[in-house]
């Protein structure tokens, strides 16, 4: 099993990451890649993918806080080339218009910035996306009317989809990869959701934890951890009517095939 989108650089496993790292290998997780959200955690990322073997990272600035630090380039870039072992996506990055809508813009021209530093370095990206309360689409639109104007397009993953099939469709036809979590796993986990999921090719998905957040069940309101991706197989297992072998030989034949591990 890989867990493709952790955040084991955050607070949360400030304290005990390494001890996690070392529990969790242990008990059947294949390798983490653990996801910076601006350049701080970006750094703790790489630092703790040096400290351990199968341990990645992706380096980015995500979209809710563009408004709170630029987006140095020049800085991501020194970290791409002096850990290019270890380096392995650009990301988080993308739309989200959850919170605010009034930096809506300026998420945009820092996602085209690291478009630029993914091709520029050959790396897939991790795209984030969350709608507003209002309508809860209108960032994946946004985000797809981006990228099919781009004059390439990148590999990569739209992590913790949440929108519709005929959505999770175009990302599919556009190359990406769909990145499921935790809410898959949920008793309220919506048919919608399921049906992305039951549709989607198998050679196609991600596994994902998304921790400390979005604990699948049974351990739902409890931090999270990599080697929780087992319930999300599992979850993917069940609605495809496949064995949890297939579905775990499958999602790692895919981490590996994307991010180069």
């Amino acid at each position: 099993m890989i867990d493709t989108h952790a955040h084991l650089n955050f607070q949360a496993f400030k304290k005990d990451y390494a001890q996690v790292i070392e529990r969790n290998f242990n008990n059947g997780l294949k390798a983490v890649i653990n996801i910076g959200s601006n350049l701080e955690t970006s750094k703790k990322a790489v630092e703790i993918s040096q400290e351990f073997e199968n341990c990645f990272s992706a380096i980015g600035l995500h979209p809710i806080h563009v408004k709170d630090e630029y987006f140095n380039k020049k800085k991501f870039s020194l970290l791409i080339k002096e850990n290019k072992n270890k380096v392995k996506a650009i990301g988080e990055t993308g739309l989200d218009f959850y919170h605010n809508q009034d930096s809506k813009e300026l998420q945009k021209k820092i996602f085209c910035q690291h478009i630029e530093l993914a091709q520029e370095y050959n790396l897939p990206i991790v795209l984030h996306c969350r709608g507003s309360k209002e309508e809860p689409n209108n960032a994946y639109l946004e985000l797809l009317e981006i990228i099919k104007n781009l004059k390439q397009i990148p590999q990569g993953v739209i992590h913790c989809f949440s929108a519709d099939w005929p959505i999770a469709q175009e990302f599919l036809n556009l190359g990406f990869y769909i990145g499921f979590t935790g809410p898959i796993t949920f008793k309220n986990a919506t048919l919608e959701l399921l049906q992305v999921v039951e549709k989607s090719p198998l050679d196609r998905i991600l596994l994902e934890t998304d921790c400390p957040f979005l604990s699948p069940e049974p351990y739902r309101g409890q931090r999270n951890e990599p080697v929780y991706v087992r319930f999300i197989a599992q979850k993917i297992s069940e609605i495809k009517n496949i064995s949890f072998d297939q579905v775990v030989d499958q999602t790692t034949k895919n981490a590996k095939k994307l991010f180069r591990i």
